[in-house]
């Protein structure tokens, strides 16, 4: 169950739908993000965060892993122009379908290294 309550979290997101996010987090929860040192408390503060971030941002869920009580997602999130993209690894935990909790690691979508292709240690995919 907990693995359709996160598909729909990212169809809201989506869909900039985030007034819909209320019916998936608990009024209490806490969305941590490890990357900028920052926790949400609450969803009413998540949920007007994604209202003020800058510009228009779609999804594409990559993969999801049901551990238990804890769902695991990995999406790549870009802007409307596709100038911008971020790959987000993030952790739900989620009880009697609502998300009581979620850690996400961002990171950036990017050329690699040109000392790494320079010596052949990687390829281009």
């Amino acid at each position: 169950m907990g693995e359709n309550v996160v598909k729909l979290f990212w169809e809201y997101i989506h869909n900039a739908d985030f007034d819909s996010l209320n019916e998936l987090i608990s009024d209490d929860a806490s969305i941590w993000l490890p990357n900028t040192k920052e926790v949400f408390k609450g969803k009413r503060k998540y949920i007007e965060f994604n209202k003020k971030y800058p510009d228009r941002w779609y999804v594409d869920l990559e993969k999801l892993y049901v551990c238990g009580e804890t769902v695991i997602s990995v999406a790549k999130i870009f802007n409307s122009e596709n100038t911008a993209s971020f790959y987000v690894t993030s952790f739900f935990k989620v009880n009697n379908n609502l998300i009581e909790e979620i850690v996400e690691y961002w990171g950036d979508n990017g050329e690699p290294p040109k000392w790494r292709l320079h010596e052949k240690l990687s390829e281009r995919y």
